[in-house]
């Protein structure tokens, strides 16, 4: 699986300060005050961690770099999101992106910009949630490929071509093991089936 991550895509380290969606959408923190969401995933957890805040009382803002809010999130599931969020008072701000964070006293100072001008703003706000994604939580996996029969690896021309995974790298392991879904990279819950359906259909 994935672990939530918050780190900002330019700076490649995580944003001090920040919160991911999966905390406010587990409970584990009340959202309140002046709320900035920026959702980079484009998926339901920032709409949903959205939904969460404006319903715990949050002065709640959505800024997502892309040119519509969620691409990732179908026409179907999109409507009722859309529905709750705008009754809610929810602003939604396509085209920009968080730059930073930074504490001023009692409250976060958030550098927002966009992909579209090279300017930047300070804005305020009691609480700064991010989207973005997971990074793949594989001490499992790293533990067990020592062990493993094929340490590991995937026979790519066998899964192009729908062979069974035969590569033996360590006679003495006593099973095979793939990474797959968000153990290998952030990804939705289809990919990972995907991928198991890949390499297993043929064992």
């Amino acid at each position: 699986g994935g672990l939530p991550s918050t780190t900002l895509f330019e700076e490649r380290a995580p944003c001090p300060g920040a919160l991911s969606a999966w905390e406010v959408i587990g409970g584990e923190i009340k959202p309140e005050g002046a709320v900035l969401i920026h959702d980079e995933a484009g998926d339901h957890a920032g709409l949903t961690a959205a939904e969460i805040a404006a319903a715990a009382g949050a002065e709640v803002e959505l800024i997502t770099p892309d040119r519509a809010v969620a691409p990732e999130v179908m026409g179907m599931n999109l409507v009722p999101y859309m529905r709750a969020l705008l009754e809610a008072g929810v602003r939604i701000t396509p085209g920009q992106r968080l730059r930073g964070l930074r504490r001023e006293g009692n409250r976060l100072l958030a550098t927002i910009g966009s992909d579209y001008t090279a300017r930047r703003w300070e804005r305020g706000f009691d609480m700064v949630v991010v989207n973005y994604g997971t990074t793949p939580n594989d001490a499992l996996y790293h533990a067990l490929r020592p062990l493993s029969r094929n340490l590991g690896a995937v026979d790519n021309d066998a899964l192009a071509e729908g062979r069974p995974q035969a590569l033996t790298a360590n006679p003495e392991g006593r099973f095979r093991l793939w990474r797959i879904g968000d153990a290998v990279a952030s990804r939705n819950v289809h990919a990972a089936i995907l991928d198991a359906l890949r390499l297993m259909k043929d064992v």
